[in-house]
């Protein structure tokens, strides 16, 4: 496998650190569970896509890319990162955005929102099914400006991309030695898949022994996310030379606490972010990293981890998600229904 002769440009605070959370362990009363801090590799308010970026923006930069084009929800960390990351080399960056109509902008500008108007992004934002189109339109557009610009998917989600987290369970195997503890599993959210692909290719490749658990940040079927990943694992044999076979037993999904779609808030969404708060002082966003933190939850609760075992949850960031989420999350702290579940700027918005 090519990692170490693929472009690479130094972007997280690497490596991230390994913490006990004895608390939640105490409150959910089966493994002892730890946290990969991922939420701290830097780049705007840090996250888990920053370890992509370092490989997707080596490669911009060895193509000699001065624009970067991307894509993702209303509310993207991943938008909000990739923007930090072309700022940070003096690259112009456009965002195109789903909602729920083309040109919106709320009266408000909040969370992810408004860091994207602070770091001076191109914004445009379309209905999904414009989404291909307006892409085409702005990438030819820039050509005829002069620029070179360079197209990312959204999230990230290719094997450039995942490159960042074959790197990542590295990482975490030289932790785990260094700390004398063997994981036996780790949870996380997957979206996209990139994150999922690069864990599980990371895993087999170095023999780990941890069973790698994805948890969907929507509703969709387990075969479309696992369908995702499995995309960007055979692209990887010939972009990386990734030659281990991943058996369909290891791509694990779970979709029990999508919450009706992406972007979507739910009691057990919010009651998870609360745990996190509540017992450890984390802070954890309600789209992303919370489907996970239920799933883990229901999983203790239902004795499928044994006592003695390690399971080490990755905190992929995005927590600057909470802030326009605060009405359900204040109903959710109170003790009240939800307001809302479906928010205004997503494109199923009623």
């Amino acid at each position: 496998m090519k990692l170490a002769s693929i472009p690479r440009v130094r972007l997280a605070n690497l490596p991230t650190p390994i913490q006990e959370l004895p608390n939640l362990s105490k409150a959910l009363r089966g493994p002892k569970i730890w946290v990969k801090r991922d939420d701290l590799t830097g780049l705007a308010f840090g996250g888990n896509k920053a370890r992509k970026l370092e490989y997707l923006m080596g490669d911009a930069l060895a193509k000699g890319s001065d624009y970067i084009v991307t894509h993702a929800g209303f509310q993207s960390n991943w938008c909000t990162q990739a923007a930090s990351a072309a700022r940070k080399l003096g690259l112009g960056i456009v965002l195109i955005k789903n909602g729920p109509k083309d040109g919106y902008d709320p009266f408000d500008w909040d969370g992810n929102h408004l860091l994207h108007r602070l770091m001076g992004a191109e914004i445009d934002v379309v209905r999904p099914e414009n989404m291909k189109t307006t892409i085409d339109a702005h990438m030819e557009r820039l050509r005829r400006e002069g620029h070179r610009p360079y197209y990312m998917p959204v999230g990230g989600s290719v094997a450039m991309g995942a490159a960042g987290y074959i790197n990542a369970m590295l990482e975490i195997m030289q932790q785990s030695t260094e700390m004398g503890v063997h994981f036996d599993y780790l949870i996380h959210c997957t979206g996209s898949g990139g994150t999922h692909a690069g864990l599980v290719m990371g895993a087999k490749a170095l023999n780990s022994g941890v069973k790698i658990i994805s948890v969907a940040d929507d509703s969709s079927p387990k075969e479309e996310h696992i369908g995702k990943a499995r995309r960007i694992i055979e692209e990887a044999r010939s972009v990386l030379d990734f030659d281990v076979q991943v058996p369909d037993e290891d791509l694990i999904v779970y979709n029990d606490f999508g919450g009706g779609g992406y972007g979507f808030i739910s009691k057990e969404k919010a009651e998870a972010v609360k745990l996190f708060a509540e017992t450890e002082g984390l802070m954890i966003d309600p789209v992303y990293t919370a489907p996970a933190v239920a799933t883990l939850t229901d999983l203790c609760r239902k004795r499928f981890f044994k006592r003695g075992e390690n399971v080490l949850f990755l905190h992929t960031g995005g927590a600057v998600a909470l802030f326009p989420y605060k009405a359900p999350l204040r109903a959710c702290i109170e003790g009240k229904p939800l307001p809302w579940t479906i928010p205004d700027w997503s494109p199923r918005a009623p």
